[in-house]
């Protein structure tokens, strides 16, 4: 072949090379990025947050528009409590891939977990709109809107994550509680049970129910309650509280002395359980101790009173 053919066949074959080239330089970043993704992921999984950490910052200096590095970064500045840094992370996540359900759910997460309810409402809106069938995105979008008092939408969010799921936990106690709040104590009782059954290792459920009973004067179902619920967590204070009641309502001082002193181990800057001593104290003409309680008692109402948040039990909790 003379050399004037030989560049003509070169110059056929140099295009096809570079189109090869275009072609294997994009496949080569995914692959790169993949295996980074991966690495990132490992680390998680291992609790190696550190390690995790390093090598997402890196990823996403390398791949900065990638969506699904910019959530692994999020997520792991959210374990490691960076809450600032991960809330950029997420929203730079939903900027590349705003049809992406999960990055709306995890920004959620950060806003939830510093209280911001509108914002948390927002995302989790996004959320369910993209994914109607999370379950999980809808109960904690009821959680969000019981804390800003919309009980009529915290409930009709946490009936459709128990459509979704009649199994997941924590939903029926949360809908239970809302339907506390508006005084529907028959149905927040029915809600209590149905956590019991799908989450019986759930304590919380079963000292509202106790708390729900003894109100109704069903003592002996309100201290079952009670006493399931101690076995869960012995160190809880709100069921020793209760059967403390319990036992004062049966005239059975001692025994009501015995736990009232241990909710306030548990407990000891709650008013409401060091009134309750104070009036035991006065039934058992004790009036020197009775006074002291009420005194304490006192004294706690004067501190500045904290705001109560409506999610389901914040205030209870163990």
């Amino acid at each position: 072949m003379s050399s004037p053919e030989k560049l003509r066949g070169f110059g056929l074959a140099l295009p096809l090379w570079l189109l090869c080239l275009a072609i294997a330089q994009p496949l080569y970043a995914q692959q790169s990025e993949n295996a980074v993704t991966d690495q990132v992921e490992a680390d998680l999984d291992a609790g190696r947050l550190d390690a995790a950490l390093s090598k997402a910052q890196t990823a996403v200096g390398r791949y900065p528009k990638s969506s699904h590095l910019q959530q692994l970064l999020g997520i792991v500045l959210f374990r490691k409590g960076v809450n600032e840094e991960a809330r950029a992370a997420f929203q730079h996540a939903i900027e590349y891939d705003p049809g992406n359900s999960q990055n709306y759910f995890d920004l959620a997460l950060v806003e939830l977990a510093e209280k911001r309810y509108p914002d948390a409402s927002r995302s989790l809106e996004a959320c369910v709109h993209l994914d109607p069938t999370n379950a999980q995105a809808h109960l904690l979008l009821g959680r969000a809107y019981h804390n800003q008092n919309q009980t009529a939408e915290a409930i009709e969010q946490f009936t459709k994550a128990l459509a979704l799921n009649s199994a997941l936990p924590l939903a029926h106690y949360h809908l239970g509680f809302a339907y506390q709040s508006m005084g529907n104590l028959a149905s927040a009782l029915e809600q209590f049970d149905l956590e019991m059954r799908v989450n019986p290792g759930f304590p919380t459920a079963h000292w509202l129910a106790g708390n729900i009973e003894l109100e109704q004067g069903k003592l002996p179902e309100a201290e079952k309650q009670f006493r399931e619920a101690m076995e869960l967590n012995p160190r809880a204070y709100q069921p020793h509280y209760g059967l403390a009641r319990i036992y004062a309502e049966q005239k059975q001082f001692a025994n009501a002395e015995a736990e009232f002193t241990t909710a306030l181990t548990a407990a000891p800057d709650n008013p409401e359980i060091h009134y309750a001593l104070a009036r035991l104290y006065q039934q058992m003409g004790n009036k020197e101790t009775a006074a002291r309680e009420f005194a304490v008692c006192a004294k706690l109402h004067a501190r500045k009173d904290k705001p109560v948040s409506g999610i389901a039990g914040a205030s209870l909790q163990p």
